[in-house]
């Protein structure tokens, strides 16, 4: 590299670092912050003797059943019921359309609870 391609270069680090010296001091602080504290305070995860958060577990749990349930399964083998039904006399294109859209769409909703659960190892209670 040349000198004047370098000197290019550390003037607009310097540039850079006058700058944000503020935000860089902060970042610093916050760095020195994590290290120096204790796990004990600087860490949510040793304090916490449930590994649940209870004001999301419920919700959570009604939107796994809502997704997943008896319900969905019935309108998913419904919509598809139709579907093939429609195909196979011929029928208007557009219902097969829609048909497809409930049956997709049902379907990935039947399986993001099992997606979730494998790829991040959680199971929603």
């Amino acid at each position: 590299m040349s000198k004047k391609k370098f000197s290019k270069i550390k003037g607009q680090v310097t540039k850079f670092l006058r700058e944000n010296r503020w935000t860089l001091a902060r970042i610093g602080l916050a760095a020195a912050a994590v290290v120096i504290l204790p796990d004990s305070v600087s860490y949510a995860q040793s304090g916490a003797t449930d590994d649940t958060i209870s004001v999301l577990t419920q919700p959570l749990s009604r939107m796994e059943s809502l997704m997943s349930g008896p319900v969905p399964k019935a309108i998913v083998t419904i919509g598809a019921a139709i579907g093939a039904a429609s195909w196979a006399l011929n029928v208007e294109n557009q219902i097969i359309k829609t048909t497809m859209r409930v049956v997709g769409g049902g379907s990935v909703a039947l399986a993001a609870a099992t997606f979730v659960n494998q790829t991040t190892g959680m199971l929603i209670p």
